[in-house]
């Protein structure tokens, strides 16, 4: 922290057209003061899209970005930061090598986010920019290696999907090279539209629907079609878009540059980004969208700034907290296939016993993190790995949780193996007597959910719970015979039957 009291912060957002750094003073837990941004064309997606690994040149590139990157850190005295990677990193098969030489150069820790991580950060960064004066309902950002598409209602998310139709995996996958023929815009048009089809609904939203376009590509294609400010914040016109469209499709890179006066990578991607969203405006019925100048980094330094004040989230955020469970488990180097297979049974149990135990959408999806991250002891020391878990997760970063959503996940991954949950123990202790029944109930079922996986080769395809006259039938459909999985399962079932009061029979299933 600098004398009159500030600190500087940055971002580093990885995308698959170019790297971004921002640098920011913290001026109070809910604004910061841009002081730096820069950018490197450095295209990550280019060999991904095409062969699923980033070249040895690119990687090589990508380094010396990093390295850049963290000098123009410490000459501001960055005392925060957060890298992620998006669409491009997610894709390559060689990452991990991607990660490694980046910190080895750099000492900068890259995450390389899912796509529901991206998806909550843009739209951190909207709310931000918007500052409560509209609540959008679409949330669009078109980048080099994917379309973000969300839709929200009342600030709370309904629907968000990723969809193939990054501006650069376009490029790629068409040959575009410079001006399009009419063949090629009806290629990628009538694409965009297929995607569209197939995986949203149309929703005739309507010229005043506030729709929000996010991205360098939005930005320079609303300087070209700029529509009326509304709420204060630049626009395009899609109408004006749409008149405008051969004259940017038909121009070649250099110009596109001379007319636009936009940067060369620009030049290239932003006919084929006119297209998509245009694409996408008339499956809205769009007339107009804001475009307010954000993107991933922005919301990846709010969410430094929010760390940085130890703020947490106040309401549920599902999405975002999943994401950074799968991200914490990842680091700690967890068994993908077998958590992933205790969350979907788990869900089951959970959703099949709600009568019983009359928990709600909060607890089911403490029990989903729990599953997640249950064997993250494991990377400190397989005995007592429970221990070990719970202070892995009390300690970690989470996104998306509160410090008492936090506490209710600590001690789930305390009490999922063997120890009984303890008064004596301090998390646990701190809880209100409700809260304790529900942790121990939850427990109850992720122990089942564990050991319905115990070989670690998801042989089990399905669970079914019903009450009968002589307790509750467990039958259990799996792809493959195990009788080790049956006997975890009974050893399994002790705290259930305590808890609900009835005795487990197992039965398999045809």
């Amino acid at each position: 922290m600098s004398a009159d009291g500030t600190t500087n912060i940055a971002a580093i957002d990885a995308g698959s057209n170019a790297i971004r750094l921002v640098i920011a003073r913290a001026e109070s837990p809910t604004s910061f003061h841009e002081i730096k941004n820069e950018r490197a064309a450095l295209r990550l997606g280019h060999p991904v899209f095409s062969s699923r690994d980033l070249d040895s040149h690119t990687m090589d590139q990508a380094v010396q970005v990093f390295r850049r990157f963290k000098t123009r850190m410490n000459q501001y005295d960055v005392q925060r930061y957060r890298a992620v990677a998006t669409s491009a990193a997610r894709e390559a098969r060689n990452r991990r090598t991607l990660v490694e030489k980046i910190f080895r150069a750099s000492g900068i820790r890259l995450e390389i986010i899912d796509a529901a991580e991206e998806s909550a950060l843009l739209r951190t960064a909207v709310e931000g920019a918007l500052g409560g004066r509209c609540s959008p309902r679409l949330v669009v950002d078109v980048g080099g290696g994917s379309l973000q598409v969300t839709r929200l209602k009342d600030g709370a998310l309904e629907q968000s999907v990723t969809l193939p139709l990054g501006t650069v995996r376009l490029m790629e996958s068409f040959g575009i090279n410079g001006a399009m023929s009419a063949h090629q815009v009806r290629l990628v048009r009538e694409w965009s539209e297929s995607m569209l089809r197939r995986y949203w609904s149309a929703h005739p939203a309507g010229k005043e629907f506030p729709a929000v376009w996010c991205g360098g590509n939005a930005e320079a294609l609303a300087l070209i079609a700029p529509g009326a400010r509304r709420y204060g914040v630049p626009t395009v016109d899609l109408r004006v878009l749409r008149r405008k469209l051969g004259s940017i499709t038909g121009r070649d890179v250099k110009e596109r540059m001379e007319k636009f006066l936009v940067r060369k990578d620009r030049a290239e991607v932003m006919a084929i980004a006119a297209i998509v969203l245009l694409a996408l405006g008339r499956w809205w019925n769009l007339e107009r969208a804001l475009v307010p100048g954000v993107g991933v980094k922005e919301g990846v330094l709010r969410d430094v700034l929010h760390s940085l004040h130890g703020q947490r989230a106040t309401e549920l955020q599902p999405e975002r907290a999943v994401a950074s469970a799968r991200r914490l488990a990842t680091r700690m180097h967890y068994d993908e296939k077998h958590c992933e297979q205790v969350r979907i049974l788990a869900l089951s149990l959970f959703d099949q016993t709600q009568r019983l135990h009359g928990m709600g959408q909060q607890m089911r999806l403490i029990l989903e993190l729990g599953a997640l991250l249950h064997d993250v002891g494991h990377v400190v020391r397989r005995e007592g790995h429970h221990k070990h878990g719970e202070y892995l997760v009390r300690n970690a970063e989470l996104p998306g949780l509160d410090d008492r959503q936090q506490d209710l996940l600590a001690c789930v991954v305390r009490y999922h193996s063997q120890s009984e949950p303890n008064s004596e123990h301090k998390v646990y202790a701190s809880l209100r007597s409700f809260q304790q029944r529900e942790i121990r109930e939850l427990v109850s079922l992720l122990r089942l959910a564990d050991r319905l996986d115990s070989d670690h080769r998801q042989s089990v395809s399905a669970v079914r719970l019903r009450p009968t006259a002589r307790g509750m039938l467990l039958r259990i459909k799996m792809r493959r015979s195990s009788d080790l999985i049956f006997w975890a399962v009974r050893r399994g079932a002790e705290l259930f039957e305590k808890e609900f009061g009835m005795p487990v029979h197992l039965e398999r299933s045809a």
